[in-house]
């Protein structure tokens, strides 16, 4: 009896519908409708974004992932620290180290301490050998940190 399971209303739902004050919708209503309850939802995952900060969060991420390996991920980096802050992500993680920024990798590593102090953390793969290169930095700042990680 719903004007939205694709059959055509009879006359007496119509006038039902229009006694509560409701009316029928046309197909090009329905049409719009749609767009406009698919715009909302689309927006509603954009905030509920995996990445952190939302769309933004998004967008500097994605900056950040196609300037790995090139010589502007340094500053790709640093946009994403000023728009959405440290990241939490490993992958990020991963490649904010490979920037090879002082600054950039102890607030990285300082995260990853807070990770690590909040439980259920553990380092695994690509990421643990980054840092225990960085264990072994001659830079104490770093290295001191790195070893805080792995042990």
């Amino acid at each position: 009896m719903t004007e939205g399971d694709g059959r055509k209303l009879t006359y007496a739902e119509r006038d039902r519908l229009r006694r509560e004050g409701e009316r029928p919708s046309s197909g090009r209503r329905r049409t719009e409708e749609a767009k406009a309850s698919k715009a909302a939802l689309a927006a509603a995952d954009a905030l509920f974004s995996d990445e952190q900060g939302g769309r933004e969060g998004e967008v500097v991420a994605e900056a950040v992932r196609a300037a790995h390996g090139s010589p502007e991920l340094s500053s790709a980096c640093r946009t994403y620290v000023d728009a959405v802050g440290v990241p939490r992500a490993f992958e990020l993680i991963s490649i904010f180290l490979d920037a090879g920024d002082k600054a950039l990798s102890i607030a990285v590593l300082d995260e990853l301490l807070r990770q690590k102090g909040e439980g259920g953390f553990a380092l695994h793969g690509g990421l643990r050998r980054q840092i225990r290169l960085l264990s072994e930095d001659f830079d104490d700042d770093l290295a001191s940190r790195a070893e805080a990680l792995l042990d």
